[in-house]
């Protein structure tokens, strides 16, 4: 989906709720408010002198006075019934690229009204007015919904930096390519047939034709070697080397080529794996994905690096693994991608699981049909209950029995556990039952804490010690 084709999604009567406009002097400080609000989360840095100069270089006429790659610099303010509820700095660069620094939308209208689609909208409109190939940005990972928020509307997530911003938090790279949406005509899918011996000259006249490029040894040899390795596919013994074959087509054409190669510990090569195209590659994926359910837990492959193969396989949630130098051929480099079966976040990462565990959670508690029965009052006595049975487990015991008995005895770290997650169960059914995010309404309660307790005033401090200082 297309920024464009979101926007024309929603309402007329949403739309006219939002004008984008030029941020003007009278705007400062609320753009002031909004980056200091969002970016102290998870960014270091005085987001204050941040916003002063991008208004500062906006109202100068755009032109950045301290970039080097920068030449110009727009803001860009959302309005809602003449309140400004979101703001969008973006920065067009010399080599024809465009970052939008910062996009962030008032917490109280997020989803609610359009605003950031609108904004993203206007970054689209304005890159493209000024000849740029491609906008990007990044995202703090805690932040997840801002990602699935971009990844929505036809951006990539591209790669991952830890400890970017701030020690500990992980940024990912986002991008959107602006001719992507221009593509052409609609092409018809592939139709994936397994390798027959009929199809022999044409597999090897495509993979002759189109590997050696990448890898060297790619010969009449080496077909033959595949192929005698599909033909040992129904042992399915791993030490046998033994191959799958299938072969993608477009109206007759053979656009793809991919072999699967199970390997010890269950994981599956795709070597080889060629396309005539980024979509061709992309269905080609698609496809592997598909063929790998039930069947493994991995998928990997060496590719070249080249533009359109890296956004083909950024684009299918595939995980850049490492760079292989020479690995296949003198001069070049290959790079290792690789894809888990069952994960649903982008570059494998793992710091979604509370999110992957919500989603398991209440469709537990949905099929059992406990949600039809819900009440606010009930379950929020329900995490008083909960965390009454968690302090049972403590009620006689000292600080020094805890952390002894945490040592040495499982059971107890068990109970706890078990009435810890309890509380965060009930705690997963209140937010939803509320219809509010948890995770959020924790990043934005932490946000507040970060102001009402400054690291130079609290640190080693606790309680009734600190309220006394104050």
């Amino acid at each position: 989906m297309t920024v464009q084709q979101d926007i024309n999604d929603t309402s007329s009567e949403e739309l006219d709720k939002i004008v984008i406009r030029d941020a003007t002097e009278a705007d400062r400080a609320v753009i002031q408010g909004l980056l200091h609000g969002s970016l102290r989360r998870n960014y270091d840095g005085d987001h204050v002198a941040q916003a002063d100069r991008i208004i500062d270089a906006h109202l100068g006429g755009g032109a950045d006075p301290v970039g080097h790659f920068s030449k110009t610099q727009h803001v860009y303010v959302a309005e809602a019934a003449g309140e400004v509820v979101g703001v969008m700095n973006i920065a067009e660069k010399r080599q024809g690229t465009m970052k939008i620094s910062p996009l962030i939308v008032n917490p109280d209208f997020r989803g609610s009204n359009g605003a950031g689609s609108a904004l993203l909208a206007k970054s689209v409109e304005v890159a493209k007015e000024r000849g740029i190939r491609q906008l990007y940005g990044t995202v703090a990972e805690p932040s997840s919904w801002i990602e699935t928020f971009y990844l929505n509307r036809g951006w990539t997530c591209g790669s991952q930096s830890n400890s970017q911003y701030r020690p500990g938090v992980v940024e990912h790279a986002i991008y959107y390519d602006i001719d992507g949406d221009e593509a052409g005509t609609v092409r018809e899918p592939l139709k994936f047939e397994e390798y027959s011996p009929s199809k022999y000259e044409e597999l090897e006249g495509f993979l002759t034709s189109r590997m050696d490029a990448f890898v060297e040894g790619i010969d009449e040899d080496f077909v033959r070697a595949l192929v005698a390795g599909h033909e040992r596919r129904n042992s399915r013994e791993v030490e046998s080397k033994y191959k799958e074959i299938f072969l993608g087509y477009a109206s007759d054409v053979l656009s793809s080529v991919v072999a699967f190669g199970p390997k010890k510990g269950g994981a599956v090569k795709l070597m080889p794996l060629s396309a005539t195209s980024q979509s061709a590659l992309q269905e080609t994926l698609r496809f592997a994905q598909s063929w790998a359910e039930g069947r493994t837990h991995k998928l990997y492959t060496h590719q070249h690096v080249d533009p359109a193969v890296v956004t083909a396989f950024q684009s299918e949630m595939w995980t850049l693994e490492g760079l292989l130098p020479e690995a296949y051929s003198a001069g070049k480099v290959a790079a290792q991608w690789g894809w888990l079966a069952g994960e649903t976040t982008h570059l494998g990462r793992n710091s979604d699981r509370l999110k992957a565990y919500t989603e398991r959670f209440l469709t537990f508690v949905q099929n059992r049909g406990w949600g039809e029965l819900e009440e606010a009052r009930s379950l929020a006595m329900a995490v008083g209950g909960e965390a009454g049975e968690l302090l049972a487990e403590l009620q006689w015991l000292s600080e020094a029995d805890v952390v002894e008995l945490l040592r040495t005895d499982r059971e107890f770290k068990n109970k706890l556990s078990f009435e810890a997650a309890d509380i965060l169960n009930y705690l997963i059914r209140f937010a939803r039952y509320c219809d509010f995010d948890l995770i959020e309404a924790a990043d934005k309660k932490l946000a507040v804490n970060i102001d009402r307790f400054p690291v130079e005033e609290v640190h080693g401090l606790k309680g009734k010690r600190y309220k006394a200082n104050r």
